[in-house]
């Protein structure tokens, strides 16, 4: 019989994970809340960034968490050309969200492609002194690649936070979000918005995608889709236009598959996650910590 101090250190594996989970959502959350378009590649962005790590640690040495700054430029850079050469030119057309939902699909087929062809279907991982040193508190152990994830996941959502509401740009992009006609009539470059908004929720998922490298030894061309089925459920079972909301959420989510894991075994554990995930929708559809919408 597995011990209590067994399911305890699972749980807070997950809740770990989770603090990821935010992060990734919150890059799908902005791109939705400016754009209010689907982004079905966005996992396999997260791929790219874990393969950035890869490669950057194997070939060159890099720091990983130098390569999750690299990755954050690098995809943030890759967003907006993907924005520019195959999403905004359908966005406001009739039927944009419904053509953007396509296009991103297809952008999703590409890169998993591409990174077959380019890296072999074989998983990947690299040595780090983060995965291999351990840290104990109150006797849960846990290694300090996940401790600094985590740490990192929470710290760049509050910075993202503090930029939407500081930050000249940051205020652009909640204007946009909340009216794109109001945005337009008081000078705001609308389309410009759109462009760095996807380029900033990319470059999340790409930092995101390092983060993951350093302790996920999993690294293949298809690990994207499970980590886009993650931050959807995240966004949602956050609500809308939550920053902060996307952290509890994740951890949520991270803890009901520790729950899943101990209950089903692991290779079902997000059996209860989609149980807890249904029975939000049905009784707070808006999201645990979003606002109902206001019948007129």
């Amino acid at each position: 019989m597995i011990e209590l101090s067994a399911y305890t250190q699972l749980l807070v594996s997950y809740a770990i994970l989770g603090g990821v989970y935010g992060l990734t959502a919150l890059g799908l959350s902005l791109i939705w809340g400016v754009m209010k378009a689907v982004n079905w590649a966005h996992g396999d962005f997260l791929m790219v960034g874990m393969y950035t790590a890869f490669w950057t640690v194997t070939l060159f040495g890099i720091d990983p968490y130098i390569a999750a700054i690299v990755a954050f430029i690098l995809l943030g850079l890759i967003g907006m050309a993907t924005h520019i050469i195959a999403i905004e030119p359908v966005v406001e057309k009739p039927g944009g969200h419904e053509a953007t939902l396509l296009t991103t699909l297809g952008i999703s087929v590409i890169l998993e492609s591409l990174a077959l062809i380019l890296w072999s279907p074989s998983p990947r991982s690299y040595q780090n002194v983060y995965k291999d040193t351990f840290l104990e508190v109150l006797g849960i152990r846990t290694s300090v690649a996940e401790a600094i994830a985590f740490v990192v996941s929470i710290a760049s959502i509050v910075a993202v936070d503090q930029f939407l509401k500081r930050v000249r740009i940051g205020k652009a992009i909640r204007a946009v979000s909340q009216n794109p006609v109001g945005a337009r009539v008081v000078g705001i470059d609308v389309p410009k918005i759109r462009l760095m908004t996807f380029g900033l929720g990319v470059g999340l998922a790409g930092m995101a995608g390092v983060l993951v490298s350093t302790f996920y030894p999993n690294i293949r061309p298809l690990a994207g889709y499970v980590w886009d089925i993650a931050s959807y459920v995240v966004v949602i079972f956050a609500g809308l236009g939550t920053i902060y909301g996307v952290i509890f959420a994740g951890i949520i989510i991270g803890v009901t598959e520790g729950f899943g894991t101990i209950v089903f075994s692991n290779a079902f554990r997000q059996i209860l996650v989609y149980v807890v995930f249904l029975a939000v929708l049905l009784l707070r559809p808006q999201g645990l910590f979003g606002k109902a919408l206001r019948r007129v």
